[in-house]
């Protein structure tokens, strides 16, 4: 297995240094101001064991009320070196006609001058009313596999690894190469599972990163994995397709999910998914008992029609 690994690393590699060389636009660095989550936590919700490593809750905290379409940027500071980060949501505020409902809409890590590790990500209200969630910010510990090497602004690579079934995985990234004037900063912009076409192949998971400040600099690529605690079937989508489908009694509440895809019959082409929308949401059923779901959507990004099994792993205190 290790020498597959290994193989799969070096095609990675190859591809990775074709796709950068190409991706040489200037990005901009994100403009938005982003809240101290460490802060927010400290004063009206959890700071919790997996702030300093681990797996579990790392931080919960109240968004306070935002208008529907409202965005709010958050920051976690000082973010240990190993930390992989998963953000969840628990909205309050729903009526017996609207939802109240939130997604994460970007991530990114940061480095900045004088080695501070920083998670950042905006959460977005994409339900028709206002109200509020409190954010479940949890971590996953992560191992190094490999280096970005220098990437310029606006630069990407694509990585992959092969992994073990029924196992679900999330990217964390530690960027190196800050100055005094520009911190590094690289965000994981899609992932996705493949089913190689090969008969007896490993399951693989795929990456995309960029970076997305305005210097260039490099990155430790980190990968986390879970065991997993539910699965369902993802039904069978021609090429390009998505599969959207609701997690109902997303308990506890104050838990977030990793979400993961296991594709399966394509011989012999790969079928491939990725998980496209994660949409949080508390719905007020008839009895007036409120109810928290997971709007999934799952996209065919293969070449076939195929289906599969969407994974999820509960992350709890």
């Amino acid at each position: 297995m290790k020498g597959r690994l290994r193989a799969a690393v070096l095609a990675a590699t190859a591809l990775s240094i074709l796709i950068a060389s190409a991706g040489t636009a200037q990005a901009r660095q994100p403009s938005q101001s982003f809240r101290d989550a460490r802060a927010a936590a400290a004063a009206s919700g959890e700071i919790g064991v997996a702030a300093n490593g681990g797996i579990g809750i790392a931080a919960t905290w109240f968004t306070g009320t935002i208008a529907a379409g409202g965005t709010q940027g958050w920051a976690w500071t000082n973010a240990p070196a190993d930390a992989a980060y998963v953000v969840g949501y628990n909205p309050a505020g729903a009526t017996t006609s609207a939802m109240c409902q939130f997604e994460t809409i970007s991530t990114h890590y940061v480095q900045l001058w004088g080695g501070q590790r920083q998670f950042h990500f905006t959460l977005k209200n994409v339900g028709s009313i206002a109200c509020g969630a409190t954010v479940l910010l949890t971590a996953v510990s992560s191992s190094v596999i490999g280096s970005t090497g220098g990437v310029s602004p606006g630069g990407t690579q694509v990585h992959l690894w092969n992994i073990a079934w029924h196992t679900n995985w999330v990217v964390g990234l530690n960027p190196t190469g800050a100055t005094s004037a520009a911190g590094c900063q690289f965000r994981v912009t899609r992932t996705w599972y493949v089913q190689p076409g090969e008969a007896g192949a490993l399951r693989q998971f795929w990456w995309e990163i960029k970076n997305v400040g305005t210097i260039a600099c490099q990155a430790d690529l980190r990968l986390a994995s879970t065991s997993v605690s539910n699965s369902f079937a993802v039904g069978s989508v021609g090429s390009g397709g998505t599969y959207s489908t609701t997690w109902n009694n997303a308990n506890p509440v104050t838990s977030a999910y990793l979400v993961g895809v296991s594709p399966q019959g394509s011989w012999p082409i790969p079928c491939q998914f990725e998980v496209t929308r994660m949409i949080y949401r508390q719905h007020i059923n008839s009895d007036g008992s409120s109810e928290r779901e997971i709007r999934l959507s799952f996209k065919n990004v293969s070449g076939t029609q195929c289906g599969g099994l969407a994974e999820l792993k509960t992350i709890a205190a």
